[in-house]
């Protein structure tokens, strides 16, 4: 791997930001009805395990997902049913209404990327129905709904994983926004060494988006680390067919860990409204770049009012290749939904191949530039010529 900057998919740990933890004014994490975790899948385990529902009781999923959310329900001690994502990204509301049977106990909507879902007919349907709404908000810290309402603050609890919008080693979140719903318990408290190596490997990829000396060690020592780790667990090439348990045991992300001591020192202080007005201006300056030739491809034709993107969703054609191409250039880009858990149904979703086989996720967070998204888009488009 040659390159002469590091573009990562989330945010990076920056020394200046340390210890100044402020989340008074957050819009949508500060509230006695919060709860932190060590992740989004431990967030979503804590909200079923609180609902205390009855054995055989089903909480319907969304067909496209990364499968650690369909793992963090079953260990909660429910079942699961799979309700159809179109190409689009939206939610196929006949076909959920068609999963739903007497053991529906709650529905688990999905805002990918950041964009959110229409929820007014569904949460209508929840209502009469008496199944719990659950918003999994894990792309979509900060975005806004068409209303002007935070995501996460309008289904009956909201699931988030921050990590993904601002650095932290890991944390997820619980929001409770229905009287009479218990806040779910605290996590168990823990402390793994990999949170630590994980702080570290920010702080080197955080210089490696610089120039000079101390950036170019700080690439040399990523590559070496991310050599040794390929050799070592051999996940890079992970093909459907093998075996995928251990992506559902990592053990920072573990589904009953409270939130570490490490990510809560390292959440920073950084207004909400810039980490917005940044992600948007990134991803309306690379919307721009790309318009001329691949328009076709945009996952969303535009950007909404209200949206905080998570990246720059695209379908290419091998993708896989695409992915790998990119990071060779230094563009690390978010792959999402790879590999279904193993309880769908392939053959029900034909839509799901597409999904999950042909979106690629560019880099947009708010450490990033303007010039930098001229980066990310002749890397990409070096990449297709390839």
């Amino acid at each position: 791997m040659s390159y002469a900057k590091l573009i990562q998919t989330f945010p990076t740990l920056d020394l200046k930001r340390i210890f100044t933890l402020s989340l008074d004014d957050d819009p949508v994490l500060s509230r006695e009805s919060v709860r932190f975790y060590a992740s989004g899948r431990a967030a979503l385990f804590q909200i079923v395990k609180s609902l205390t529902l009855p054995p055989g009781s089903t909480i319907l999923l969304p067909s496209y997902h990364c499968g650690v959310e369909v793992e963090a329900v079953l260990r909660a001690g429910c079942k699961v049913e799979f309700y159809r994502v179109k190409r689009d990204l939206s939610i196929d509301l006949q076909h959920l209404c068609q999963k739903i049977t007497a053991t529906t106990r709650g529905i688990v909507i999905a805002h990918f990327y950041g964009f959110s879902q229409k929820l007014s007919e569904i949460k209508d349907l929840c209502c009469r129905k008496g199944i719990v709404l659950i918003e999994d908000c894990a792309h979509a810290l900060y975005s806004q709904s068409q209303q002007g309402n935070w995501l996460g603050t309008e289904g009956d609890l909201g699931l988030f994983s921050m990590r993904k919008t601002v650095f932290m080693p890991n944390g997820g979140a619980v929001r409770v926004n229905r009287n009479g719903l218990a806040l779910p318990d605290k996590g168990k408290n823990y402390f793994n060494l990999s949170l630590l190596k994980t702080t570290v490997r920010s702080v080197l990829e955080h210089q490696a988006c610089k120039s000079g000396v101390i950036p170019d060690f700080s690439r040399w020592l990523l590559e070496r680390h991310r050599k040794q780790s390929s050799q070592a667990d051999g996940i890079q090439d992970l093909h459907p067919n093998q075996d995928t348990r251990w992506y559902y045991d990592v053990p920072m992300l573990a589904y009953e860990h409270d939130i570490s001591a490490v990510s809560l020192v390292c959440t920073g202080n950084e207004q909400f409204q810039t980490i917005i007005n940044r992600r948007r201006k990134n991803y309306l300056a690379l919307e721009k770049l790309l318009l001329p030739r691949l328009v076709d491809r945009f996952v969303f034709p535009e950007l909404p009012k209200g949206v905080c993107p998570l990246c720059f969703p695209l379908f290419v054609n091998q993708r896989d290749r695409i992915a790998a191409s990119l990071t060779d250039s230094g563009v690390i880009p978010f792959v999402f939904a790879k590999i279904p858990h193993p309880l769908l149904n392939e053959a029900e979703f034909p839509e799901l191949k597409t999904l999950a086989d042909e979106i690629i996720g560019l880099p947009i967070h708010q450490q990033l530039t303007e010039q930098d998204m001229a980066v990310v888009a002749d890397a990409l488009y070096r990449s297709l010529e390839r």
